[in-house]
């Protein structure tokens, strides 16, 4: 597993700070960018001092994400080495429940993927058509 560096929170008290962390490898769908900019909003700050009750630690906040594509899997045929790309919120879910297919991935019964990790250097992600293959702003990606 690649490491990375980033910033997050140890613990529901602890300040945002340096840290190093692990990185899966890339699989077929995925598309693998080094971030250049996240957003921070609100929601991240709830995360990373867990007020929603949910935060699991070591936790890196940012979740709006534009970064240039450094690998893809065999299966991603829309970027290449080189790409600019921006993420959302959102990234991932099961995509066979009823809300999958009904285009309502944030209800996914069996657990939709976020993207909170924005203020690290690199993101795996699986590639899907709602990636976007334009720098946008990354306020409005949330």
């Amino acid at each position: 597993m690649p490491a990375t560096k980033a910033y997050g929170a140890q613990s529901a008290t602890s300040p945002i700070a340096p840290l190093t962390i692990e990185r899966r490898e890339p699989k077929t769908h995925d598309v693998q960018i080094e971030i250049k900019y996240c957003g921070v909003c609100h929601s991240d700050l709830h995360t990373a001092r867990n007020e929603w009750g949910m935060t699991m630690y070591p936790v890196v906040p940012g979740h709006e994400i534009v970064g240039v594509v450094t690998a893809v899997g065999s299966h991603v045929k829309k970027f290449k080495v080189g790409d600019l790309a921006g993420i959302g919120c959102l990234v991932d879910s099961c995509r066979e429940c009823d809300n999958c297919k009904d285009g309502l991935e944030q209800y996914c019964v069996n657990g939709m993927v976020g993207t909170y990790g924005g203020m690290e250097k690199m993101a795996v992600v699986p590639h899907t058509e709602d990636t976007v293959n334009l720098y946008w702003p990354t306020k409005i990606l949330c």
